[in-house]
């Protein structure tokens, strides 16, 4: 039987490679998002600017929800996000995906795939490693069957009409020279393909057993 599957995120670096995998897989696949995907009509795609999720009618049932969003930031912010866009962080990276979770649930999804951050903790004092963790421990709350978070370090790979800055394009530079001295605790915070990270989430979506599972980056390494 093919997968009913909805997937959040297609137009982003992670999603897009999500899509390709799912597309390749012969799935029933339904796209939520900001903005149709004008090479994509053959999916059926829910448009919606995120602030109405709980308002979308929609009676299509579904197997499985992937949610593949988050708030783009810079560098710094990773570290360090200034209290006037604390809010806007929060309301992409918790309440949107907190909706889109209750939606999948609401359409009779039993497994969910997350793509969330290395070092995920709703105790840690960084605001983005705190949301990312409080969004985490919202979703193993909501009642699905199987949870599979993935928790990638920072993401390589070529976003669609987006060109790379020579800020990322330095700083992947220098990194991608380091994880070769990355071991033990550390090889989890490697630079990692987005492409990568997409076959390992969607494989362990397929073949995992009921339950939570976590995936970083010695799982990404080898797909």
């Amino acid at each position: 039987m093919n997968k009913k599957i909805l997937l959040a995120g297609a137009s982003g670096l992670v999603g897009g490679n999500i899509l390709k995998i799912l597309e390749n897989k012969g799935t029933h696949i339904t796209l939520l998002l900001r903005k149709k995907i004008t090479n994509k009509f053959h999916h059926k795609q829910i448009v919606s600017d995120f602030d109405q999720i709980n308002s979308i009618d929609e009676q299509s049932q579904i197997d499985e929800i992937y949610i593949a969003i988050g708030k783009k930031l810079s560098l710094i912010e990773l570290i360090y996000i200034r209290k006037k866009d604390r809010d806007s962080f929060e309301k992409v990276d918790y309440e949107y995906i907190k909706n889109i979770a209750h939606l999948g649930k609401r359409l009779g999804a039993k497994s969910i795939g997350l793509i969330s951050a290395v070092g995920a903790n709703h105790n840690s004092k960084n605001i983005y490693l705190n949301v990312k963790g409080k969004i985490e421990k919202e979703i193993q709350s909501i009642g699905f069957k199987k949870v599979v978070i993935a928790r990638p370090g920072h993401l390589l790979g070529q976003r669609n009409n987006e060109k790379k800055s020579w800020i990322i394009s330095a700083f992947e530079l220098i990194t991608n020279i380091f994880n070769f001295f990355m071991f033990g605790p550390l090889e989890k915070y490697k630079n990692i393909s987005a492409s990568k990270v997409a076959m390992s989430l969607v494989s362990e979506m397929e073949n995992a057993s009921e339950g939570s599972h976590y995936l970083e980056y010695s799982n990404f390494k080898n797909h």
